[in-house]
């Protein structure tokens, strides 16, 4: 093996994605894990729209049977959007899938450049927040259905070597001590 061969990202890669579902987590591994956006936190309340509550809905929203429905006409006032879990210049990966889309279409307004989604699928983008708010907004006459909306704050993404390289030396130091005993 040449030198520098010892951080193999195929295979870390393999032993980080694997060790991410371990319970029972040493400090200094967890703390590692812990840098990740996949580890983060959802900051959206009932993304899942298994209940009618958190989420603020403007004209032409509504939720039911575990949906967040938008069927109307309406120009004007038409968000559905929860209120103060941004930190405006932080950086976010927002997730929510389009379900049924009959006309129009659906932009996230927490950023300053949105991007407009027309078809039906899981929609992921990163943005920066320009407010404090996620605001999902339809397009006038738009006919649609959206669940499963996530909104973390990015990290660390698995391919980027230094979680890779921390708990490569994590798992040598431990080794080691376990060889010296």
């Amino acid at each position: 093996m040449a030198y520098g061969e010892i951080y193999n990202t195929t295979w870390w890669g393999v032993a980080l994605d694997t060790a991410r579902t371990v319970k029972a987590r040493p400090d200094f591994f967890g703390s590692q894990l812990n840098l990740l956006t996949s580890e983060q936190p959802n900051l959206v309340v009932n993304g899942t729209f298994d209940t009618d509550s958190d989420w603020v809905k403007q004209n032409g929203w509504s939720i039911e049977n575990g949906l967040a429905i938008f069927s109307g006409t309406v120009s004007a006032y038409r968000k559905l959007y929860q209120e103060n879990i941004l930190t405006i210049g932080k950086i976010y990966k927002l997730t929510f899938d389009i379900v049924s889309i009959n006309s129009g279409s659906i932009k996230n307004f927490s950023q300053s450049s949105p991007t407009s989604y027309s078809t039906i699928g899981t929609k992921t983008e990163y943005f920066t927040a320009t407010f404090d708010n996620l605001f999902l907004e339809p397009t006038n006459n738009a006919n649609l259905t959206i669940d499963n909306v996530s909104v973390k704050e990015v990290r660390l993404d698995l391919d980027q070597i230094e979680a890779k390289k921390c708990l490569a030396d994590w798992i040598h130091t431990t080794a080691l001590k376990d060889l010296n005993n």
